[in-house]
Order: C-alpha cells, then structure tokens, then sequence
C-alpha cells in the first residue's frame, strides 16, 4: 500500500509542479499579495506571537511580504534551518532582519550559521507551510524529503497554515501513515478550514 501511496505522489507532484511552474511571474505575485492580504487579517495571525514562515523560492507563494510584515509588527520570526539534508531534519532559527537572510541548504535563504539561534518547538503559534499539492482536508505533498512532517509533529501547539496557488488544490489524495495535514489553507480566496 505505502509503495503505491509512494507512487502516487511522485506523479501527483510532477502534475502540480508543472502547473505552478507554467503560471507567470505576474500571476505568481498577483496570487501572492492576495494570500498575504488574508493571512494578515486572520485571527490565527493576529494573535501569534512567534512566527515561522518559509523562506520562497521563485515559483512558490512568494513570502517577502510576510516576514517583512512579521518584524514590522513585532512578532518573533523564524525560518526554516536544514540541521541534516540527509535525514530530512530542520529546526526553526530565529532571524531578526531580513538582511541577515543569506544562501543555505539547496540554495534556500536562512540565517547564516554564525547567526544561527533555534527557536524551541513549543515557542511557535503559527507555522506557515510550503507545499507543491493540498487538497481540501488539509493533506499536502512537499518534495518527497519529509522535512516539515518531521517539524510539525514537534510544533504541536502552533496553527499549521499552508498557503498556496489556486492551482495547486487538488481533489483528497492518498496520503501515509507519517504524513501531518496542516490545520488551514490559505488562497487567494480565503481560508479553507481543514478537517482531517
């Protein structure tokens, strides 16, 4: 059963990759403003005090707005710091201005590692999630390393938020046994509730 789960999602993957990599930059920013328009107003958001929010890549939810509003409005912000590539293991580093952003693992942005302080699991309120497919139970598939089920089973008392391009909702998916569905999902139409 996993194998063919496994399956599965690498086809599902390459389908959603290629319909987020054939959006354009100005419907990739457009989409981007709108979702960070909504999770702004959110009580999920408002009341956080301590953020982790994925560092974008260019064909993602673009995340700049967001963790410039994070500091702007005072909030404790954390990002995403690869630990062991090879394990799928990451932590949440706490980054005080974006200049401090710089090249890591995979050629994501993160802290540097003189800069480096961890941010304990049980500190985060909210986790804003990466992801290449979702559907509307809040399930998603990354890119197959497991990185952030690993975290979220750790950050059990934050709100597990993902965010994402319209394209990349898909209808329930086969999901495994280790896979941890997100709390929301966020759009530019707003957020869907999610009930596993």
């Amino acid at each position: 059963m996993e194998v063919s789960v496994k399956v599965y999602k690498r086809s599902l993957r390459r389908e959603a990759l290629a319909l987020r990599r054939a959006m354009s930059r100005y419907e990739r920013e457009k989409e981007s403003i709108a979702v960070f328009n909504q999770l702004k107003e959110m009580d999920f958001y408002k009341s956080a005090k301590c953020v982790f929010c994925y560092v974008s890549v260019e064909d993602e939810v673009h995340t700049g707005k967001i963790l410039r509003r994070v500091l702007a409005d005072g909030k404790k912000l954390c990002v995403p710091y690869i630990l062991d590539p090879d394990e799928g293991l990451m932590s949440a580093a706490w980054l005080k201005s974006i200049a401090d952003l710089a090249p890591g693992t995979f050629g994501i942005n993160t802290v540097r590692e003189r800069d480096y302080q961890e941010v304990p699991h049980d500190e985060i309120d909210l986790v804003i999630v990466p992801g290449i497919a979702f559907d509307r139970k809040g399930h998603r598939v990354g890119m197959g390393r497991g990185f952030y089920d690993r975290f979220l089973k750790k950050a059990q008392n934050a709100d597990k938020v993902a965010i994402a391009f319209d394209c990349q909702i898909f209808n329930d998916f086969e999901v495994e046994s280790y896979d941890v569905a997100v709390d929301y999902l966020l759009t530019m139409n707003g957020a869907i509730k999610c009930s596993v």
